[in-house]
């Protein structure tokens, strides 16, 4: 049985799914006869660049590509179902040559399979195209050797490189290529793809299991697809929304939205709590802080833009929920705090032998910035403090009775939910007698000074006793 990404992978530019400011440039070019001798594609896996470069090798060498360029018709091309095209997807066109770099990474490959052959002719076509995946794991001789073949290619050369990461290609590779940056597909149009996939297939689905496809396959449709063809396997045909959370470790919004009132509250018990509840659930601690910060993410937004539905990807309820959870926070700067230190932990999590404490520390430095020796954390506490003070509230841990207020209410401020202090503030200058004063911090002045003294305008260092040595 085929896989579902090579059964579906795209054979001609209409297909091509969420990369329309490439696909455009590129039916141009063929049409237009405005060629480059090399073309570098980069950008995340399973976003098409291998797709797309079979597709610009079909479009060079199509049994109607000749007819098409002299009308200018590129939407033709290619057609996908000549010979030509059908043995370019098979990989066994003599004038396409797909070469692995992470395989073949020496200087001998590069002279024996790149330059030793350049100068033939082409075989069966007009055109020989040379498709080097993952190029960036070529050794530094091996580009050198490349370079003056890449810069001064023979006219019937095209070469075309792919590369997840283009920071490890030398400069001067780079400014001999015309360059394409794939994006992440939008999880609308891998929405839309797989409805289409599952139609054709004949499998039962809910949309909201596609929708929880989409956002874990983040903008690899390549990625998507396998999802998919894992879950209508498990489903026995069908792709159901609580298979997709079974299998995928989907954590619900509401527990979401539960983390981030513990966190706003600064609750270090309840946030253990909710682990310990999403580990006996059987869930993946990785993909719960991935899925956290996804959604502290909306919610730092939501402190930023407040309740503009355009900027989310849910419904009007579920942006004002955000907005009120924003409100349990003191500022967006504690927001941005927060989803630094739960990014960092994500990283930190994917080698830790022990995710658990590692997410634990995390929510530790978030609920009790005390314990955290950062600036960030120092400017947090401050913030705390002047809030508090602002709204004559009393310095100390909130009491249950507060915190369980302001997560219920949401909507509440933190000045809101918590009792305003009623203690009577002491006197700006009360008598104190000397002898109440220990002897190891009196002061050592005249006892006389401990009466009361009248008020008296302000003196200088040089004339005030006390400041004489």
């Amino acid at each position: 049985m085929e896989s579902l990404y090579r059964k579906y992978r795209p054979l001609t530019f209409d297909s091509v799914v969420g990369q329309q400011h490439i696909v455009s440039t590129l039916e141009h070019a063929v049409a237009e006869g405005r060629l480059s001798h090399a073309y570098l594609f980069c950008g995340p896996r399973g976003t098409g660049k291998t797709t797309m470069a079979r597709i610009l090798a079909k479009s060079l060498l199509c049994q109607g590509a000749e007819a098409a360029r002299a009308t200018g018709a590129s939407g033709c091309m290619p057609d996908g179902t000549c010979p030509e095209c059908e043995a370019i997807a098979a990989g066994t066109h003599p004038d396409v040559y797909e070469l692995d770099a992470a395989s073949r990474t020496g200087v001998d490959n590069v002279r024996e399979e790149i330059i030793g052959s350049v100068n033939f002719a082409p075989v069966r076509g007009a055109y020989k195209v040379y498709i080097i995946d993952e190029v960036h794991m070529l050794t530094a001789a091996a580009f050198n050797a490349l370079l003056k073949t890449l810069e001064e290619p023979p006219s019937h050369v095209v070469f075309i490189l792919c590369t997840t990461d283009p920071q490890k290609i030398l400069e001067t590779i780079l400014s001999r290529c015309q360059r394409f940056d794939f994006h992440r597909i939008s999880n609308d149009d891998i929405v839309k793809r797989l409805r289409f996939i599952c139609e054709q297939e004949g499998f039962a689905f809910d949309e909201a299991a596609l929708e929880i496809v989409a956002r874990h396959a983040r903008g690899g449709m390549r990625d998507a697809l396998s999802t998919l063809e894992q879950l209508s396997v498990f489903g026995d045909g069908s792709v159901r929304v609580d298979d997709a959370r079974a299998l995928l470790g989907e954590v619900a919004s509401a527990v979401l939205s539960e983390f981030a009132c513990k966190i706003a509250v600064r609750d270090t018990v309840g946030l253990f709590g909710l682990v310990h509840d999403q580990l006996e659930a059987g869930n993946d601690l990785l993909e719960l802080t991935r899925d956290l910060v996804a959604h502290m993410r909306d919610v730092y937004t939501a402190a930023i833009a407040g309740p503009r539905v355009e900027l989310f990807d849910g419904t009007p309820e579920e942006v004002a929920a955000l907005v009120e959870e924003a409100a349990l926070f003191e500022g967006a700067d504690r927001l941005a705090r927060t989803l630094t230190v739960l990014d960092d932990a994500v990283l930190e999590m994917r080698d830790a032998s022990d995710p658990r404490l590692v997410l634990e520390i995390a929510f530790t430095r978030l609920a009790r910035p005390e314990t955290d020796l950062t600036l960030e954390s120092l400017a947090e506490r401050i913030l705390h403090l002047e809030t508090q003070l602002s709204a004559g509230i009393p310095r100390g841990p909130m009491t249950a009775e507060q915190r369980a207020a302001m997560v219920s209410s949401r909507t509440a401020t933190v000045a809101a939910s918590a009792p305003r202090a009623t203690a009577p503030t002491a006197p700006a200058a009360a008598p104190v007698a000397a002898k109440s004063v220990p002897a190891s911090v009196a002061p050592a002045i005249p006892a006389s000074s401990a009466e009361p003294q009248p008020t008296q305008s302000p003196v200088s260092s040089a004339t005030d006793p006390r400041f004489l040595s």
